[in-house]
């Protein structure tokens, strides 16, 4: 099955989905984090858009990722591979990651050793709450990946 993938991008302010109400006053958010999906197969014919979906991300200035795996059938070990290399990067510019999903995606990171440095959320909005309220911790700390 083709990966797809759709991207957005949200403030500490519509963290909850809701809409805006129309203001005089402006709101500046020192905080704002992008919510990747993704869906389908993400395995060794997907992996190049895998990797280009994940490279668009890095280069948007944002100040939390939320990677929404949630429609994800099939998470294999290339997955992995530009997983972790992704972490280190957001990792090195200190942009916490948070990821979505349920065992298709929590399976594959325990086997590979990165449970102990992802956390896995619910739903985006449990994620993004997460990220913005700083709960899921600084990435170049929770998010380093040893080598």
């Amino acid at each position: 099955m083709p990966l797809t993938t759709s991207i957005v991008f949200r403030s500490t302010f519509d963290a909850d989905g809701s809409t805006a109400r129309t203001s005089t006053r402006r709101f500046d958010s020192a905080k704002s984090y992008c919510v990747q999906g993704f869906s389908g197969s993400v395995d060794l014919e997907t992996a190049a858009d895998f990797a280009a979906a994940l490279d668009r991300i890095v280069l948007d200035r944002v100040n939390g990722v939320v990677l929404d795996f949630r429609a994800v059938n099939f998470f294999g070990t290339v997955g992995l591979v530009l997983l972790r290399s992704f972490v280190e990067d957001t990792g090195k510019r200190s942009i916490p990651v948070a990821l979505v999903g349920g065992r298709i995606v929590s399976r594959p990171l325990e086997a590979g050793g990165m449970s102990d440095n992802l956390h896995v959320f619910e739903t985006a909005d449990e994620a993004g709450r997460a990220l913005t309220e700083g709960e899921s911790g600084s990435s170049t700390t929770e998010f380093a990946i040893s080598e």
